[in-house]
């Protein structure tokens, strides 16, 4: 049995996926240079309601790419829906969590509280869940091969973050990151 099939598509929705992929592909590559633009200059270089709507247009192409990618695991949809959801109901619940929990703070207090005091990176465990179920839904295999790019992208945004904390908090950063996983 063959782990992928190809679906017959139409050229426009050939195009659409096409875009999809590229504005997802462009929305990671433009949020690595972000972080580190900010890391080397340690501030801001885009307001947080551009960055939203960067993020938010990669996302698009993203979910449309997921739901009309005509190459398709073989898995049955009980199996893809069984993992998939759960998986990405888990990514939007600690994504949001640390959101909610990291808002306001704009960089100035060190978080160790909530889902901070287990994991440094909650936001980042939380969309590398996200990226892994919400493709399995659809079972979608290039928008979930993606995934290992989108967590390479995210193991160095974090280590960026992990060298611009340490210099803003010096050693209570220094601990914190040695009591807490990722």
């Amino acid at each position: 049995m063959a782990l992928v099939s190809v679906q017959s598509i139409s050229p426009l929705v050939l195009a659409l996926v096409l875009l999809g992929a590229i504005l997802c592909l462009a929305s990671y590559c433009l949020r690595l240079v972000y972080h580190v633009v900010r890391w080397l200059r340690d501030r801001e270089i885009v307001g947080f309601r551009t960055s939203v709507v960067l993020i938010s247009l990669g996302y698009l192409g993203w979910g449309y790419w997921s739901a009309a990618d005509p190459v398709k695991l073989t898995i049955t949809t009980a199996a893809a829906i069984g993992i998939g959801i759960p998986l990405t109901a888990a990514g939007l619940t600690l994504f949001v969590l640390s959101e909610w929990r990291h808002r306001g703070t704009e960089g100035e207090v060190l978080i160790t509280t909530g889902v901070y005091a287990r994991i440094r990176h909650p936001m980042y465990i939380g969309l590398a869940l996200l990226h892994a179920g919400y493709p399995l839904i659809y079972r979608s295999l290039a928008a979930l091969a993606s995934t290992a790019l989108w967590i390479a992208f995210m193991a160095v945004w974090a280590r960026f973050e992990d060298r611009r904390l340490e210099r803003r908090f010096g050693r209570a950063y220094q601990a914190y990151r040695k009591s807490t996983w990722f």
